[in-house]
């Protein structure tokens, strides 16, 4: 008769085949987080750029509709006393948001203007355009009356300030009633409009930061401090033409001192560490960004790019100038 034969009792692993089998899967994740690290940075990257490309967009509309460019703090388009970036807000389809600040038929938006729900001001409102996803220190300024009006973007004071009088405080001076053709004589594609600046910048690095209160970027930065317009001159409170929060670089002097930096100074900074700390290095009167080695920006003719942190400073300076003669050359 055949011989029958038992079953094999199944026999488990043992614990130094485990202990291989972690160590493979431990190694095939860390040669795998890298590579998707990139790939979401890329994104990242791709939608930051395409927030600036709106932006630049909006500009060329508004250029358009007015036959000039809007100024960094002033009356421009039907809306008085505001700030670039709320100047934008029609072209970035957010017209709702920009019509809230209408007071007796005139637009005009204020630190107490009523927001889009009970009991919220207008300056709150989160703006999506002017939010770049690697920037980490957004919703984390310790001025959290204002959050989630926040914002990483900014306007290039040589464009739209009086580039004549950088370290004015005067709200004439936050106008420089420039033109895409007219006042941009070094060409529009060598002239940056609008770069990346971080939320929160909380370091002293420097001198002339004026006030020592954290600086960053707020969307609305640059009203005055009411709820309803009396046409008095700016008080204590008021933030208009700017201050230490203002969306700025290239130029510029708050009503609190800050000034945002001219010349080779006003080397942008990629990746500054601790940002939100008052130990950090981040300097807020430069642009800033925390993309791997580089900072978008969005240039006058509606394109972007990515400028690297290896660029000569004197070059930077250079795409600043709207009519400084300069043409970006070697590492632009």
């Amino acid at each position: 008769m055949p011989r029958s034969t038992a079953p094999h009792a199944w026999r488990g692993f043992t614990l130094i085949e485990l202990l291989v089998v972690i160590a493979i899967i431990a190694i095939l994740i860390g040669l795998l987080l890298p590579a998707v690290q990139k790939v979401r940075e890329a994104a990242a990257r791709s939608k930051c750029q395409n927030n600036l490309k709106q932006m630049a967009l909006a500009l060329h509309n508004a250029n358009d509709t007015n036959n000039r460019l809007p100024p960094m703090a002033g009356t421009y388009g039907g809306a008085y006393y505001a700030p670039l970036l709320f100047h934008l807000l029609p072209g970035i389809e957010q017209g709702n948001v920009y019509n809230m600040a209408t007071i007796s038929g005139y637009i005009i938006p204020m630190w107490q203007t009523p927001g889009p729900t009970a009991g919220s001001f207008l300056r709150q409102t989160a703006i999506p355009t002017y939010k770049c996803p690697s920037d980490p220190t957004l919703g984390v300024n310790p001025a959290t009356d204002w959050l989630p009006g926040d914002a990483s973007y900014a306007g290039n004071f040589q464009v739209f300030g009086n580039r004549a009088n950088p370290t004015s405080s005067a709200p004439a001076d936050w106008d420089g009633r420039a033109n895409l053709t007219a006042t941009l004589t070094d060409g529009t594609s060598n002239t940056v409009v609008f770069a990346e600046k971080l939320a929160v910048c909380a370091g002293s690095k420097g001198a002339g930061n004026g006030a020592s209160d954290v600086g960053g970027t707020w969307w609305m930065r640059g009203v005055y401090n009411a709820s309803t317009f009396s046409g008095s001159a700016p008080g204590t409170n008021d933030s208009f033409p700017g201050d230490r929060l203002s969306a700025v670089f290239g130029g510029g002097k708050g009503s609190d001192g800050t000034l945002w930096y001219t010349g080779v100074a006003a080397m942008f900074q990629v990746q500054p560490q601790n940002p939100t700390s008052t130990a950090s290095q981040c300097d807020r009167g430069n642009a800033s960004g925390f993309h791997s080695g580089v900072l978008c920006v969005g240039l006058a003719d509606g394109s972007v790019r990515g400028v690297r942190t290896s660029i000569d400073p004197s070059v930077w300076w250079g795409a600043l100038t709207p009519s400084g003669g300069e043409v970006p050359a070697g590492d632009w």
